[in-house]
């Protein structure tokens, strides 16, 4: 099997993934009683994840599988961040929702995308990559915003679960989400967390991983900014006034992100 082969076949399943996306956003709009039984706040910030993903997500992987498929590496960098949203998300959709209509959907989204990004990678000129990487490039800078978001993950979570756990208690955003347990900080601190410090790591030793999981990374954080920008307006049209707040928030990590992402991008053409 040549490197373009695993390729191929990965770019392909972005295809019927977003079909399948299209679908469980769609539902969760439109369909009252995909989130009959969530409460109020959560299933305003399924909405806004919703919104985003039918406008954006959708797209965005549809454009980007075609243009990898052509030879552009930075699109299939941008591609693999978009799957890495949808394997963290699709992994809250499948495991912390109340089981609806829509639940083999939520399976097919999550598989296919956690198989798409698994086979896309040995098929990535990781080395070719690094070399493509311009003097310029923000390397320290974006280091820096992936060893805060990881250790500022692990903080805020740990910060309220170790003192729970030691005062023998369940933590209180445990008991504010109504849920058995907090998916979302098993997400930070089993994935997002030693990732992102991982990469920044990478990224000061100028290793050549590091210059392609930064990116990606980068990439995951400007769709997750803008996925809590829709929620927080989802929230907020909701009645929720914390929603204008996390729009605010939300929307200046985007923008942050995407300025990285873009000049880190801007030398990576095809290979």
């Amino acid at each position: 099997m040549d490197n373009s082969e695993p390729r191929r076949w990965a770019l392909w399943l972005s295809f019927p993934l977003a079909a399948l996306l299209a679908a469980a956003s769609l539902a969760g709009l439109f369909v009252t009683s995909t989130y009959a039984n969530e409460t109020r706040l959560h299933a305003a910030q399924a909405a806004g994840v919703d919104a985003m993903d039918l406008g954006v997500i959708v797209p965005v992987l549809a454009i980007t599988a075609i243009l990898a498929r052509r030879g552009s590496v930075a699109a299939q960098l941008l591609w693999m961040g978009t799957l890495i949203y949808l394997v963290y998300n699709f992994l809250y959709y499948a495991f912390a929702l109340h089981f609806n209509a829509m639940f083999l959907v939520y399976c097919g989204v999550l598989g296919l995308s956690f198989y798409a990004l698994a086979g896309s990678i040995p098929a990535l000129p990781i080395p070719e990559i690094g070399r493509r990487y311009a003097p310029r490039t923000p390397v320290k800078t974006t280091a820096i915003v992936l060893l805060v978001t990881g250790v500022g993950a692990a903080f805020h979570w740990l910060s309220e679960i170790v003192p729970a756990l030691l005062a023998g208690r369940t933590p209180q955003a445990v008991r504010d989400s109504g849920l058995a347990t907090a998916p979302v900080a098993v997400l930070d601190l089993a994935l997002l967390a030693p990732a992102s410090i991982a990469a920044a790591i990478l990224l000061l030793r100028r290793k050549p991983v590091g210059f392609v999981f930064g990116p990606v990374l980068l990439a995951f954080l400007v769709l997750s900014g803008v996925g809590l920008a829709a929620m927080g307006t989802a929230m907020a049209l909701r009645g929720f006034k914390t929603g204008y707040g996390l729009f605010g928030v939300a929307s200046g990590i985007a923008l942050g992100c995407a300025v990285l992402l873009v000049l880190s991008l801007r030398r990576c053409t095809a290979v």
